[in-house]
């Protein structure tokens, strides 16, 4: 065991998409590792088909790059299930055989990995020999998948090679393209029907089950009956064609089982393991093809598919209950105390929500109801593309269905205390928080591959995820408006506040009860005039930020400092007495000073100033004492202007 100590379980790493068609397996391997010191942690993108990698697929298929490779001893990679997408795939492989573990493909065959594979050649070979020789068929025609692909290759390879070896002449024009799926299916269906004149072929093989099924949806459509009018089989051996579809089982609960065993022996360090293990095909007849004559469920399978649907009910019921009180959630702190609450009914004994901590740390800190007006902004929000945080917030940790403090980890960390979690759940399922191609982090918990979890946590990982953007969006948001309402408030050269935002200011402080004293401070510049007129008018915008940063380097915190308006300013604050004022008028006519002495300017920068004092309990409005203060600054100013003129002390010699 490379990477865990023997104290502990072997973890091995599952990277996996399509999880719904590779349910049979699943249950194989888990049922194999259940008793044994195994540990399996799956890394599913919710999806199993990137062939356009689209912004959605990217942040999804972001999952594979979170494994770190040093935490485990094995991975496992099921290329069958991710569209065969090489460039999705090739990274992964190459990641875990850097980190030195080996790697198990399921599917098709890579370089330097041990290999798990059904011979599809083999199996629709089989299944096409199988209307030959029972049959006595000669006209069959084949529904492929991708034109292109690999495994649509492989499959009508099998389908040629049994007409060959029964010297029945192949024909390209009998190939129909399905593309796996049941529109493209049933347009190839009627394609087919058009091309024979209406005159159907005795058989059509069909490269899986689903195309099998929505060939014989779409025949029966047209007043075709099967097999009466044509027989029709499948491949992959889905869980709906047994004894309805003829077909070939893949990636069944046996292949999961023979994983597992190769697992143990590639772990074991077993020299008997071969490179490539090919399953033998394992044909199932069905109705399709009038081998069976029934497709009447067995009251054992018919409970377990009414089980399956009840219990994904159940599960959709609780998924949509949690994205129903995450949207009444304006904050992420509330989110949170919701998620905290709803978490132990919901699923699992064990789960664990990790959000990018740059991510959480935004919009934690600039929840709506935050007074940062900074916070919130595009530029303060880290983006991750292809990628994670260094740092994950794990915002929701639940052990045991206890809930546990929220906590932050290092990313290649994968879960707090990973050894002793991952011994405890055994098995561990990881899905994506993804905004479009944006990641956002991700959802763990333990699973039970017996279950239908996985609806549940394709429903949860998708409403937490809308959670997150519309939080984010909200801050954003709110963190414009504020800074549109401190454009309406403020003045734009020096930052002080303007008129407006003064009276706004000032009425909040009116209406508190048992007000204390305050100052109103009225501060006119002298001779602005003059220094636009010699110096230009960015030296008088200079001279006004010499006033503006003398006020601001004497406030105290709670003052409000204002410009009304070209050289008047007014400073509003509290004030226990006239020594305090007169302190505080000292200091701002200090900092002028201060200012003159280092500017190096051509000027010097002077005011005058008058002040009052507003009793708290005073039935007049503060107009009456601005008013006030303002006479008493033109005293001073007349004062001044007798000594201060453009050719005197206010021009520097």
């Amino acid at each position: 065991m490379p990477h865990t100590e023997k104290k502990h379980n072997v973890n091995v790493a599952f990277c996996i998409g399509d999880m719904l068609a590779a349910f049979p397996m699943l249950k194989g391997l888990c049922s194999y590792t259940a008793d044994r010191n195994i540990n399996v942690h799956i890394f599913n993108g919710n999806n199993g088909y990137y062939k356009e990698m689209s912004a959605q697929d990217i942040g999804q298929a972001n999952i594979y790059n979170l494994p770190n490779f040093e935490m485990f001893d094995m991975l496992i990679i099921a290329p069958f299930f991710l569209d065969s997408n090489d460039e999705l795939i090739l990274p992964i492989i190459e990641r875990a055989k850097k980190a030195g573990i080996p790697v198990l493909t399921v599917g098709l065959e890579y370089e330097g990995c041990y290999c798990l594979m059904s011979d599809y050649t083999s199996q629709i070979e089989a299944l096409t020999e199988h209307f030959i020789t029972e049959h006595k068929f000669d006209d069959i025609c084949f529904i492929s998948g991708f034109p292109d692909d690999k495994v649509s290759m492989q499959r009508k390879q099998g389908y040629k090679n049994a007409l060959e070896k029964h010297g029945i002449p192949f024909r390209e024009e009998n190939i129909y393209y399905g593309s796996f799926w049941e529109m493209p299916t049933r347009e190839a269906v009627i394609k087919l029907v058009e091309d024979r004149g209406g005159k159907l072929p005795q058989a059509i093989v069909c490269a899986n089950d689903t195309m099998a099924t929505s060939t014989m949806m779409q025949l029966d459509d047209m007043g075709y009956k099967v097999p009466r009018d044509v027989c029709v089989s499948g491949m992959d051996g889905l869980d709906e064609a047994e004894g309805y579809i003829t077909t070939a089982r893949i990636m069944s609960h046996e292949t999961g089982w023979l994983t597992g065993k190769l697992i143990s022996a590639i772990l074991e360090g077993s020299k008997t393991v071969d490179k490539v293990t090919i399953e033998p095909p394992d044909v199932m007849l069905g109705a399709s093809c009038g081998c069976r004559n029934t497709t009447e469920l067995s009251p054992k399978k018919r409970h377990n598919l009414f089980q399956d649907v009840y219990e994904a009910q159940r599960y959709a019921e609780r998924a949509i209950n949690v994205i129903q009180k995450l949207s009444e959630c304006a904050t992420f702190a509330e989110a949170k105390v919701m998620l905290d609450e709803m978490m132990p009914k919901v699923w699992a004994n064990d789960a664990w929500l990790c959000i990018c901590n740059d991510l959480i740390s935004s919009i934690s800190n600039s929840d709506v109801n935050s007074t940062d007006a900074a916070a919130g902004n595009d530029e303060n929000i880290s983006t991750h593309i292809n990628d994670y945080s260094e740092e994950m917030y794990c915002a929701v940790r639940m052990s045991s269905k206890e809930i546990l403090p929220s906590t932050i980890l290092k990313t290649s960390e994968i879960l707090p205390d990973f050894y002793n979690e991952s011994d405890r759940a055994k098995i561990i399922l990881y899905s994506p928080l993804n905004y479009a191609d944006r990641t956002l982090g991700y959802l763990a918990i333990e699973y039970y591959p017996w279950s239908n979890m996985i609806y549940i946590m394709r429903i949860l990982t998708m409403g937490i995820s809308a959670m997150l953007e519309s939080v984010k969006n909200q801050n954003r948001l709110y963190a414009y408006g504020k800074k549109i309402d401190e454009l309406y408030i403020t003045d734009s050269l020096t930052g002080l506040y303007n008129r407006r935002g003064f009276f706004k200011l000032y009425n909040e402080f009116a209406k508190q009860e048992n007000k204390p004293d305050t100052m109103v401070i009225s501060i006119d510049m002298d001779n602005l005039k003059q220094i636009n007129d010699n110096y230009g008018h960015n030296e008088g915008d200079a001279a006004i930020m010499a006033i503006s940063d003398a006020m601001k380097s004497t406030a105290v915190e709670g003052d409000i400092c204002a410009r009304f308006g070209g050289d008047e300013f007014v400073v509003f604050g509290k004030c226990d007495n006239e020594e305090y004022l007169t302190t505080y008028i000292n200091k701002i006519l200090g900092n002028l000073t201060k200012f003159n002495r280092t500017s190096g300017k051509p000027y010097n920068v002077h005011a005058s100033l008058g002040s009052m004092i507003m009793p708290g309990d005073t039935e007049e409005h503060i107009d009456y004492y601005i008013n006030a203060a303002d006479s008493k600054m033109y005293v001073d100013k007349v004062k001044h202007k007798r000594r201060r003129t453009i050719n005197g002390t206010n021009k520097k010699k």
